[in-house]
């Protein structure tokens, strides 16, 4: 018989680097004017370096690093990548040096997350590439030069996403779980952004081993839902290997949606736009335009459709970047003016 789950996490080590948990709050005022009760899981408020998902995946990673002596963690992404700002953070935070390796695109002004990983002094690296999902060559290249100093690197894939990094979601699955219990909450759906897929894999698992069915729904921000399901696949099998799970489990009612991905990944969509303003001027909460604001807009498009009932609860994972709003400027901007709000410049 397989242990309990939160005995089986106990196996991995793992290195605290952030406050948890992570509040779950419900949002009255857009409940009023949407007609759903909705709550919010504000992993955007991890105390790690202006906060974000990424501590949660990088206290397993960080401390297998440690334990096998790496004095440099060498990461990779996009010019405003917020797993590059909090691994800088991390690594700082237990005294290792950081190596980040990002694509240069148009935003790659020196304004929010680019700015934070130059603040932490990180060793930066911004490189030509189509994209941020092709740097793997480049990166090898820092790490066999930080070999040839004599430097111990360790890498860490883009997005932070490992079987064993997965393995801090299951630990966030069973704090909401408990969260849930406690404020008497039985939600009809809960909303993820799904970008590597690491996180909603290791919430599904979490979830349904803690007797949730509630439909899982993922938000896709950068890929069609067909490699959304590969990814998926990937990350069940390590965890249920890993937690000596059996793979044929039930894992209940899930959906993966593509739609609102816009020209791809970071692309601030229409739709993105109006649900950030629309959380931040009924709440007072700040989305990302990269991640929990797509998975927002999906969201409020199913609701616009008339999926959700008067009085049904819904919950939705923030899972950070809100420093990317910066680097967005013009375009937060633009979308002001056109929506009627006199900006003098």
């Amino acid at each position: 018989m397989s242990l309990p789950l939160e005995d089986a996490l106990e196996r991995y080590p793992r290195i605290s680097l952030t406050r948890l948990p992570t509040p779950l709050q419900a949002l009255p005022t857009l409940s009023a004017r949407l007609g759903q009760r909705l709550f919010i899981k504000r992993d955007d408020l991890t105390d790690l370096t202006l906060g974000g998902d990424k501590p949660r995946k990088l206290e397993y990673e960080v401390a297998r690093a440690l334990a096998q002596g790496a004095d440099t963690l060498v990461t990779c992404g996009s010019a405003q990548s917020n797993h590059a700002r909090l691994t800088t953070a991390a690594a700082r935070k237990v005294g290792m040096d950081c190596a980040v390796v990002l694509s240069r695109d148009q935003y790659q002004a020196f304004q929010g997350n680019l700015l934070t990983v130059y603040l932490m002094g990180a060793q930066v690296h911004l490189v030509e590439t189509a994209s941020h999902w092709d740097l793997e060559p480049h990166v090898q290249r820092v790490i066999q030069s930080l070999q040839e100093q004599g430097r111990k690197p360790y890498y860490i894939p883009i997005s932070g996403t490992t079987p064993h990094s997965c393995l801090g979601y299951v630990r966030c699955g069973l704090e909401i779980a408990a969260q849930l219990a406690e404020q008497h909450i039985q939600p009809d759906a809960i909303y993820t952004p799904f970008g590597t897929g690491g996180i909603f894999t290791a919430l599904l698992l979490a979830l349904r081993e803690k007797g949730i069915g509630s439909p899982l729904i993922g938000i896709s921000v950068n890929q069609q839902r067909a490699i959304c399901y590969e990814r998926l696949e990937q990350w069940w099998g390590e965890l249920c290997r890993l937690l000596e799970r059996d793979p044929q489990n039930e894992r209940g009612e899930f959906e993966i949606h593509d739609e609102f991905v816009g020209r791809g990944y970071g692309d601030p969509t229409e739709g993105c736009l109006d649900a950030i303003l629309l959380l931040a001027q009924t709440e007072g909460v700040m989305l990302d335009p990269v991640y929990a604001g797509k998975m927002m807009a999906g969201f409020l498009a199913h609701q616009a459709a008339g999926r959700w009932s008067a009085g049904q609860q819904i919950v939705l994972l923030h899972s950070g970047g809100v420093p990317a709003n910066f680097a967005y400027h013009k375009e937060l901007n633009m979308h002001l003016k056109k929506r009627g709000i006199d900006i003098p410049f």
